[in-house]
């Protein structure tokens, strides 16, 4: 993005923060999230600078040199460290087009220690901005081991690197792409450098939304790190 471009980009997005529409749902959504964190025992910092090494960057496909993170929580839960933040950015498309995207983020760190490949499990309807601001990553046919449900195929592509297909079958196996496709409200998911990022396009979440999703990712956190802890050999 030129810099002429970033300027106008920063000059629509004041004056469309300047709306009294967009000023009332913003407080309300504030509210909310702030309502949450507590309830959950999570820190609520409100706004972040991604320059402000006061703070743990939230990564994954969506961090850029343009977005902006409002209503950033940190706290722990069920024994894992996780943060939930509201971005907003504007990516061009492959196309040229520019789109503007809200993404309501909670990532959680993995304890297994093994190391979980790279991967995107994206919902077809977020494929454009996914290919936008990522490409290392690409469609891998997988089903080599198990058959995957119908439901699941139909709403989501699963990226990742050709060799390390094998593994990311054994992350994301046929159970647990069902309940993926049956129960994560067309969420997307991204593991990258064993941390899950689940992502959903949501500019004003309220609290059930906020609830399932950190229920979601906990839940694909723990499926995860039994799918890979040792199992003890009885003596």
């Amino acid at each position: 993005m030129s810099r002429r471009t970033r300027a106008v980009v920063k000059a629509k997005r004041a004056l469309r923060h300047m709306t009294p529409r967009h000023i009332i749902k913003t407080r309300i959504t504030a509210r909310i999230i702030q309502k949450f964190a507590e309830k959950a025992g999570f820190v609520y910092f409100g706004h972040v600078s991604q320059r402000d090494d006061e703070h743990r960057l939230v990564r994954g496909h969506t961090v850029s040199a343009t977005h902006l993170d409002d209503h950033y929580c940190i706290g722990s839960l069920r024994g894992y460290d996780a943060i939930i933040v509201l971005r907003n950015d504007v990516i061009t498309k492959r196309n040229r087009q520019q789109q503007r995207c809200h993404w309501l983020i909670c990532s959680v760190d993995l304890r297994t220690k093994m190391t979980i490949p790279h991967m995107y499990i994206g919902h077809r309807n977020r494929d454009e901005a996914f290919g936008a601001s990522f490409e290392l990553l690409h469609p891998l046919d997988l089903g080599m081991y198990a058959t995957y449900p119908a439901v699941f195929l139909s709403d989501y592509t699963i990226y990742g690197r050709a060799t390390d297909s094998i593994m990311i079958e054994q992350t994301v196996t046929p159970d647990v792409a069902n309940v993926i496709a049956q129960h994560f409200r067309g969420a997307s998911i991204e593991i990258e450098e064993n941390t899950i990022y689940l992502y959903i396009e949501s500019q004003y979440p309220d609290e059930a939304i906020l609830e399932k999703m950190l229920s979601n990712v906990l839940w694909l956190a723990e499926a995860i790190d039994v799918a890979f802890t040792p199992t003890k050999v009885e003596t």
